[in-house]
């Protein structure tokens, strides 16, 4: 393509771009409080939650300083895992588990544990949601509960 071709295919008039849902950190700060209000009514310990973006990278996160730092890092991964695999990361553990150890090996994938869910709108994946500090299907629960309440209160 040479560059006339560029410019006339930039100065189309009445071109309109792609728009795509997407998440904005006041949604990703709900989303969170709402992960932590879940473990507080079940009586779970403290966790560590975070929210990514579709490509994976964190819109926000958080932990209290009760929670061991290492919870942060393996949220941030299981959100990051869901959302680029459009699948929840409970799925890749169950493949590792029932032998497939080569996924151990995909590139740019960490969190291939329970805890992470992908959160779709409109019929696309917007990011996910992580969650850290308990017990696999406990950490998975708390971070549906997020999404859930996140989808239930959501409006375009």
């Amino acid at each position: 393509m040479d560059y006339n071709t560029i410019k006339l295919f930039v100065n189309i008039k009445g071109a309109t771009l792609n728009k795509k849902p997407y998440l904005s950190l006041e949604e990703a700060q709900c989303i969170i409080s709402a992960c932590h209000d879940s473990a507080n009514k079940k009586n779970y310990p403290l966790v560590a939650v975070a929210v990514c973006d579709d490509g994976g990278n964190i819109i926000a996160m958080e932990r209290a300083p009760e929670v061991p730092p290492i919870s942060a890092n393996i949220a941030m991964n299981k959100a990051r895992t869901a959302a680029l695999g459009r699948r929840d990361s409970r799925i890749y553990e169950e493949q590792i588990n029932n032998g497939r150890q080569a996924l151990l090996s995909a590139p740019d994938v960490a969190g291939l544990m329970t805890g992470g869910v992908p959160i779709f709108l409109a019929n696309t994946c917007v990011g996910a949601v992580g969650v850290s500090n308990l017990k696999p299907d406990q950490d998975e629960e708390v971070a549906k509960s997020g999404l859930d309440y996140f989808l239930a209160n959501y409006s375009a």
